[in-house]
């Protein structure tokens, strides 16, 4: 998991799709530009203040993926969610109302001589075209199955973690020893439903929920200062570290 979360791994990506959204973005105000004044230049400048306002969900997800904040990430990823169903879809299929041909779908692109000269359909495939390399990108930078199958694949690790505890608590009697070992693993079997969680949403393509529960994941993971805590109480009472 820690490979798959890897900020030097997955923050460039990120950055990478942000780079699309720009050049889609020029692609968008190059073509407003071309468009006389009425419906269709209209829908386009609406269109394009909706995918210039992402930019800031965008690069605010960058920032708290690169400082690991799983949680603020699972917030971003909601709040982008919202502004595409929200806002995008709708300004999108207004474009396609009000200028005769689709922004983001190459096979609802026909060329539409009565509402856009050549020029403008030109103009057009170039946002098409620039639409689709975001959506590469975007895939890129959340590569759902690869996470879902490193996830599992950690869970499938983590099962011998917990035998060896619980062969260690039945091997102890009463004290603090146990209650420590007994502690650290009521936290490691948060860790085992959390995966659980990740995997479900992260399968059904939920990648909000997936993200949410990724949040959650971080408060308990081995680097978090519970679990942290309670390895040190380990090594207090029972003078080993696991």
């Amino acid at each position: 998991m820690a490979n798959s979360l890897e900020t030097t791994t997955i923050v460039p990506k990120f950055e990478k799709w942000q780079e699309t959204e720009y050049l889609h973005q020029q692609a968008l105000k190059a073509l407003r530009d071309g468009l006389p004044s009425g419906e269709c230049r209209s829908a386009v400048e609406a269109l394009l203040v909706i995918e210039e306002g992402q930019n800031v969900i965008r690069l605010r997800l960058i920032e708290n993926y690169r400082q690991e904040q799983f949680g603020l990430v699972a917030v971003d990823t909601k709040d982008y969610g919202l502004s595409v169903v929200n806002g995008a879809l709708q300004a999108e299929a207004a474009v396609a109302a009000a200028c005769g041909r689709s922004s983001i779908d190459p096979a609802a692109s026909p060329s539409n001589p009565t509402l856009l000269n050549g020029a403008q359909n030109a103009l057009f495939d170039a946002v098409v075209t620039a639409y689709v390399a975001t959506g590469v990108a975007f895939d890129r930078a959340f590569p759902v199955a690869d996470f879902v199958a490193d996830v599992e694949a950690a869970q499938v690790a983590e099962v011998g973690v917990g035998k060896e505890l619980d062969d260690v608590i039945a091997l102890l009697g009463d004290g603090p020893c146990r209650t420590s070992v007994i502690e650290i693993r009521a936290i490691e079997r948060q860790q085992e439903e959390l995966r659980v969680a990740i995997i479900s949403a992260g399968k059904s393509g939920n990648i909000v929920a997936m993200f949410t529960k990724l949040g959650e994941y971080s408060a308990v993971n081995t680097t978090s200062v519970v679990f942290t805590t309670a390895r040190e109480s380990v090594v207090t009472n029972c003078g080993f570290d696991i």
